[in-house]
């Protein structure tokens, strides 16, 4: 069997357990657990394509994800657009942004852009707290309509209960997988990785750099707009935290745990520090104490110190010791 084909039968097998899973699960926690997940999966491969691909450090993604839920939420409550429409619109509008904020990176990099991008967040989250008349400041926008419900005859998904907004959530999380890797395993991916390795030696074989670095955050601030507008729809609440620098940090850590510049790797922290995270609470309520941040930096730590690859390179190695070792053993037998 080749290797193409294992591969697809991975893949079918797994999208098809994802799909009966909330019929196996019914418990409506676990599923509201899994839904943001597929949130957070989202935001973290975005943040992946912009850092992990292209070397662009931005420490203010939270804003796009903010700018995405308050823009789905104000077209749907004040103009009145379909909250399916507003999903589109909060993620052009933070394409926008997005665009917009790839203009200081043309002359910043490292530190300068992660401080800038801080900047950015920090402006545009005071901007939803005092913004009072629009946003309702630091109360938030509340009764955020759901998603319009769709109807096939006798079948339909009304989106009251997790189960109906699982599928939506699922279908967007697969959406935004095959465009990464169409970007990612494309003639753009390349160059991403040459402007990340080398913008100057990048340059020099006729990359437009300064083209590139505004694609990448316009793409990157869509998805992520695009993953606010499902986490305003799904939990009918957004308030200016959602701009806060601990959103960002959460993405963060769980891309760089995953790891950072493959494929896989947001998928794969994004789910596991999730659940992670809900599990944690029961120990907070026990220790009396916030220790979820605490239990993030030190996993940090030990993913820069010791699997810069990360949770993906781990898994990676084992496959290739366990093979190394499977082939030691029929040489041997050969030999014998």
């Amino acid at each position: 069997m080749s290797k193409r084909l294992k591969h697809r039968l991975r893949s079918v097998a797994v999208v098809a357990a994802l799909l009966i899973l909330p019929q196996v699960v019914q418990e409506r926690y676990f599923l509201h657990i899994v839904v943001m997940a597929g949130i957070y999966t989202i935001m973290t491969m975005s943040w992946n394509l912009l850092a992990g691909y292209s070397g662009q450090l931005n420490l203010g993604h939270a804003a796009f994800f903010g700018i995405g839920a308050y823009s789905s939420a104000l077209l749907a409550m004040k103009l009145g657009v379909s909250p399916w429409f507003g999903l589109l619109g909060g993620g052009v509008i933070a394409g926008f942004f997005g665009f917009l904020l790839g203009f200081p990176a043309l002359r910043l990099s490292g530190p300068y852009l992660a401080i800038t991008t801080i900047g950015f967040a920090e402006i545009l989250r005071l901007v939803a707290v005092n913004w009072v008349d629009l946003t309702r400041g630091s109360l938030g926008l509340s009764g955020i309509p759901l998603l319009t419900p769709i109807r096939l005859g006798s079948w339909g998904m009304e989106f009251y209960f997790e189960r109906d907004y699982y599928y939506v959530v699922l279908a967007a999380v697969v959406f935004t997988y095959f465009c990464m890797l169409r970007f990612t395993h494309s003639e753009f991916g390349v160059s991403l990785q040459a402007l990340r390795d080398d913008e100057q030696g990048a340059q020099s074989i006729g990359i437009h750099t300064s083209q590139y670095k505004l694609a990448v955050f316009t793409i990157s601030a869509f998805f992520a707009g695009m993953a606010g507008g499902l986490f305003a729809h799904f939990t009918r609440l957004v308030s200016p935290d959602t701009m806060s620098l601990h959103v960002t940090f959460d993405t963060l850590t769980m891309t760089m745990i995953g790891g950072l510049g493959t494929t896989a790797g947001p998928i794969l922290g994004a789910v596991l520090l999730s659940l992670l995270s809900e599990w944690l609470r029961t120990l907070e309520d026990f220790f009396r104490m916030d220790i979820r941040l605490v239990l993030y930096g030190f996993l940090l730590i030990l993913t820069i110190r010791f699997m810069r690859e990360g949770l993906v390179g781990v898994v990676r190695a084992l496959k290739e010791g366990f093979s190394s070792y499977g082939k030691g053993r029929n040489a041997g037998g050969d030999h014998d």
